[in-house]
């Protein structure tokens, strides 16, 4: 089946203004975004951040105190979970545990009242493309964990929804079988054009597999962009830190006038300013952190390197490996060749210096805000 791109036009969910107490306490605080027709959009967030309650409010478990939730242009004020067209799958999975799988799955359409010749169709069609054929005829309790988040999925898909909630589906799996799954319901979304909105607290998940990723704080909606950008230009210093690992190194920086040129002092080094904090560099008190990612630092010779520091840590991650540095200024993350690492100990000298310089950011050291756009060019 050919891929179906996404409808920006007709969202088929849009989530206006949306706000949500309980006890007292605001679990949502105005949130806004839009979900388009045939797209997997991702809320990603931290414990507590209000990734569940969005999703019950959009699936009428819940009612919003103010706000308005649109499903394909309708207003769903009022409206029962049943009349939402919505199917929510959840880490629990909720399986009948006295029901095959066969009949896990077919339960939709029984309770719809589709004929027995529909239903043996439709469960045949779903279990071929969730490869899961040879365990209909188990109970959930004599399944594998991923053997049951398959027959979860199918249970749901089979109801063709507008709107599929996801509410991290994939948290109680191994590694190994998240990435595999993950990996199977984006192929899924693409070729049958379904709509997806799922909730995770795991940036590698949002970063492999969503269209846009609506990155939510503390019951606020902080940023809403393409998973690259979100990375690449994170609206404040919270996000950047959330998202990658290792995890950005924050440092503090300065501004240095010499004749014409203006250096950015960092590290206990000191270079020319790229380009993109020209905009910023009029004042040279002003207190802010350098973001710069972990790929942005190589190793070089110690004696022409513009950072020396000693390495405190070497840990492995197959064929990368990340360095932990320290020097009398800064501590630093980097992300190198691991076969680069073989001659390397603990207490050893190094040097470095950064790389990308378009790609390094700018952060208020009091608010975290970031303070300059990215190049559109690179060096």
């Amino acid at each position: 089946m050919t891929n179906i791109s996404t409808n920006q036009e007709h969202p088929v969910l849009d989530v206006e203004s949306v706000s949500k107490s309980f006890r007292g306490e605001s679990a949502l605080q105005e949130i806004s975004f839009t979900v388009p027709e045939a797209s997997l959009t991702v809320i990603l967030g931290s414990a507590g951040a209000g990734k569940t309650t969005t999703l019950r409010m959009i699936a009428g478990l819940d009612q919003p105190d103010s706000g308005k939730v649109t499903l394909s242009g309708q207003d769903v004020a009022g409206w029962e979970p049943k009349d939402r067209n919505v199917a929510m799958i959840f880490d629990n999975l909720a399986l009948y545990p006295n029901k095959t799988g066969y009949d896990n799955i077919a339960s939709p359409l029984v309770i719809r009242g589709e004929s027995r010749e529909v239903i043996e169709e439709r469960v045949a069609e779903m279990a071929k493309t969730l490869q899961i054929g040879h365990i209909l005829q188990r109970l959930p309790k004599t399944m594998s964990g991923g053997e049951r988040q398959r027959i979860a999925l199918g249970r749901a898909l089979i109801r063709t929804p507008n709107l599929f909630l996801l509410d991290e589906p994939l948290s109680s799996l191994d590694a190994k079988l998240r990435i595999e799954l993950r990996a199977e319901l984006r192929r899924m979304q693409r070729d049958h054009g379904y709509t997806f909105l799922m909730a995770t607290p795991d940036f590698n998940e949002a970063m492999a597999i969503a269209d846009t990723i609506v990155m939510l704080r503390e019951g606020k909606v902080v940023q809403t962009d393409k998973p690259q950008k979100i990375y690449d230009e994170p609206v404040d210093r919270e996000v950047a830190s959330f998202v990658g690992a290792p995890q950005i190194n924050l440092v503090e920086a300065r501004f240095m006038s010499e004749g014409d040129d203006i250096h950015l002092l960092f590290a206990g080094t000191r270079l020319l300013i790229p380009e993109h904090f020209k905009e910023i560099a009029g004042s040279e008190s002003r207190a802010f952190e350098l973001g710069i990612r972990p790929e942005n630092l190589r190793l070089v010779d110690s004696s022409d390197a513009t950072i020396k520091a000693a390495i405190i840590d070497i840990e492995s991650l197959g064929p990368k490996s990340v360095l932990t540095v320290q020097n009398d200024t800064a501590e630093l993350r980097i992300m190198v060749e691991s076969v680069d690492t073989v001659d390397l100990s603990p207490g050893q000298n190094v040097g470095i210096e950064a790389v990308n310089l378009n790609k390094l950011l700018v952060f208020d050291q009091t608010t975290g805000q970031r303070l300059c756009s990215l190049q559109e060019t690179a060096f």
